[in-house]
């Protein structure tokens, strides 16, 4: 019985999935944004979850700007659930024709490439992280870190449709087989930024502390590999945007334990991912309890 309900669930998934797969992209975009309007007025939950963060994040905005960003959210949500179901079908020909980068960030993609090191991607609940997986495939010898979903159904669909363009997908508990791949030289993407509960480091982010995954940091530091932490944005017209930052090699010298280094440099990355919300913030996934676990809540369950 269990499976049949899972492919009852797959069918949904995919009639909900089907126009985003025969749509042209510029109507996938417009059909993304028409479903989250439709959404935003029912879905008080999730809208109460946005507002309160972003009055953390912006304790000077007005009631008005937090609701006029939360709306503005809304409609970047549209736009990430469109080149999330859409990202499959990108191909070089409509990346070199639609991304945006500065010459900064390229030139420091271009440098490590000829470097030929493993890297480190790091990137975030930000922007419109679905088309990073297909670009890794695409411009890099890329992989992706991948947690299983219980439909089977629906978890082969999404595995299928991540690794469209040939990124190396790794399930989440596989460390050994990311050490292995970062030192044959493969960009591996990591979207840390979740709340990592009881199994994370505490570390500030957007006026609160959050508990951060530490695995980008870790690996870095257990294999040698380039951190880079990338954003990919949604831009006018169906743009994409990309800003690099290269956060270098972990120096195993800076601090005199293993512990303070790794915290130093889950740091860096979190406080330039804060930097990067500061800027676009209607793109930052508001609506996750990214601050759910607190410290002092920690605390008392021990």
């Amino acid at each position: 019985m269990k499976h049949i309900g899972y492919f009852i669930s797959f069918l949904i998934v995919y009639l909900f999935y089907f126009p985003f797969k025969v749509l042209p992209y510029k109507w996938c975009l417009a059909y993304g944004i028409f479903l989250t309007k439709l959404i935003y007025p029912l879905d008080k939950k999730h809208r109460k979850v946005a507002a309160d963060n972003i009055r953390f994040a912006f304790p000077a905005y007005t009631e008005e700007q937090i609701q006029n960003l939360v709306k503005a959210h809304y409609r970047h949500l549209g736009i990430l659930l469109a080149h999330t179901l859409w990202a499959p079908r990108m191909t070089r020909k409509w990346l070199d024709e639609n991304l945006v980068i500065d010459s900064e960030s390229l030139q420091i993609e271009e440098e490590t490439k000829k470097q030929g090191v493993g890297v480190i991607l790091i990137s975030g609940h930000f922007g419109t992280w679905e088309i990073l997986v297909q670009f890794l495939g695409i411009r890099m010898k890329g992989g992706g870190i991948y947690k299983k979903v219980r439909n089977p159904f629906v978890d082969q669909l999404l595995r299928r449709m991540r690794s469209k363009n040939g990124v190396v997908l790794v399930p989440v508990q596989e460390s050994t087989q990311v050490i292995k791949l970062l030192k044959q030289g493969y960009w591996i993407g990591f979207g840390a930024d979740q709340n990592a509960g009881k199994a994370g480091i505490f570390v500030p982010f957007m006026n609160r502390q959050a508990s951060t995954f530490v695995g980008p940091a870790l690996m870095a530091y257990l294999t040698g590999a380039k951190m880079l932490y990338y954003s990919v944005l949604a831009g006018e017209g169906g743009k994409v945007i990309v800003r690099v930052k290269d956060l270098g090699f972990v120096d195993k010298k800076l601090y005199p334990s293993k512990d303070d280094v790794i915290r130093h440099y889950t740091e860096l990355w979190t406080k330039t991912l804060e930097e990067e919300v500061k800027l676009f913030p209607e793109q930052y996934f508001w609506v996750h309890r990214r601050w759910r676990t607190q410290p002092q809540a920690i605390e008392n369950n021990q």
